[in-house]
């Protein structure tokens, strides 16, 4: 039993790992550099430091509108990475939490983590 929960697990491990690798993108900030951003952290292979995290506005309006609040959050990301020494943004959504109909993150902030990393892949 405990070697198919083992299994499992790994399994559910590496669906969730190749998920939040689709979730990433290349992107070009106004200045021009190329920034990598998208709702998961960066991989170990791509060298990279944490250099700051900041708060972006969700509240009510991203609860309702999940997909455009994500993409004007991570267009800021992408245009504020250069100006911080990074070129990978790691965004985060609230999460999803409700107590009956009630979402009880309806008016928390994103969060967005600035890296610098040394081995991104080639652009495409």
């Amino acid at each position: 039993m405990s070697r198919y929960l083992a299994v499992l697990a790994a399994a559910t491990l590496a669906a969730c790992q190749t998920m939040g690798g689709l979730t990433v993108k290349d992107y070009t900030a106004k200045s021009g550099q190329r920034v990598m951003a998208g709702q998961a952290e960066p991989k170990g292979e791509y060298s990279c430091a944490k250099v700051s995290q900041e708060k972006k506005e969700w509240g009510m309006k991203g609860t309702m509108d999940k997909s455009g609040t994500m993409q004007r959050v991570t267009a800021e990301a992408v245009d504020a990475a250069p100006s911080k020494g990074a070129n990978y943004a790691y965004v985060k959504a609230p999460a999803q939490v409700g107590v009956g109909a009630v979402n009880v993150n309806a008016f928390s902030d994103a969060q967005v983590a600035y890296y610098k990393c040394n081995n991104l892949p080639a652009g495409k």
